[in-house]
This record gives structure tokens, sequence and C-alpha cells, in this order.
């Protein structure tokens, strides 16, 4: 999920403050599992349409963003808006998610805060962060994830 600005975006912004700071961002797996992020107000206004629409009971809806990016492109463009330095590489089979995780605990010390945890990072390679559904026109109509980046680049990861 993203917000309207950089603060409000916390998993977006973290990975640019990485991005700028680190000369290694690692990727679990290869790199080409996608993700869909959804905007905040996307989300609510679809909580709104379900529970107070009298046909949707005990439909299953994606919520998702229209944007469905390998975690590749997806920081790649993150860490370019933000004008990051970052090398970005897919830890391949040699690391588990967990591995990787645990590489993440320096982060942890600095920010005073877990940039990253297992479930998170299982979740994220597990393909449930995408739609069932991509061609769903509720899908297509909300905001984008890329011009959203564009947009708040300059301002994403100059602080956690």
């Amino acid at each position: 999920i993203f917000g309207d600005s950089a603060q409000e975006s916390i998993l977006m912004n973290n990975a640019a403050w990485v991005l700028r700071r680190s000369p290694l961002f690692l990727l679990a797996g290869d790199g080409s599992h996608r993700f869909q992020p959804v905007h905040v107000r996307d989300i609510a206004a679809l909580m709104e349409e379900l529970g107070t629409s009298l046909k949707t009971s005990g439909e299953e809806v994606d919520a998702c963003g229209p944007d469905a990016p390998t975690a590749m492109e997806l920081f790649t463009k993150l860490r370019d808006a933000s004008g990051g330095m970052a090398r970005i590489a897919a830890a391949g089979p040699l690391l588990s998610t967990a591995t990787i995780t645990a590489l993440t605990k320096p982060i942890d010390w600095i920010t005073g805060d877990t940039l990253l945890d297992a479930d998170d990072l299982d979740l994220l390679t597990s393909g449930l962060t995408v739609a069932d559904v991509p061609d769903d026109p509720r899908i297509k109509a909300r905001r984008s994830l890329f011009e959203w980046i564009e947009a708040q680049g300059r301002d994403l990861g100059r602080s956690y």
C-alpha cells in the first residue's frame, strides 16, 4: 500500500532510504516475482464499495493497483527516481528469505526499526501480491504506482 506522500508510504520510502545509502540491495530469488501495490485511497474506495453494496456478499475482489512490476523493475524504478546509487542484485537460490532478512539487521540497529521480517519477505515472494483477475476494470482505474514514484521520487528515502 502506498499513500499520498513518501512519509505515508512506509515500504516504498524505507526501500528508497536503503537504495540511497547502501551499495547493494538484494532481491530474494531471481527478482522476477511480481507486486501490485495499491494506493490507500483506492483501498478505502474498495472497502466502501464492498461495505455498502448489496451485490458483493462473499465476493472475492483483488485489492491491487494497475502496475504489476517484477521486484527488479520496481526497485530499479524506485532507485532511479529517488537518486539512489545501490546496485540491485538478485540473490538467486543461494540465499533464503531468512538469510536475506538476517542481512538487514544492521539497518534495524541503525534505524531502531525492523526493516524487513522473513514473513513479510515470504509473502512478497509468494505470488499472492498480484491480481487473480488482472483485466478487472476496477484495477485499471486505480492509481498507478509508477506515476506515483515519478511524482514522489525526489522525496522518497530522504528520511526513514
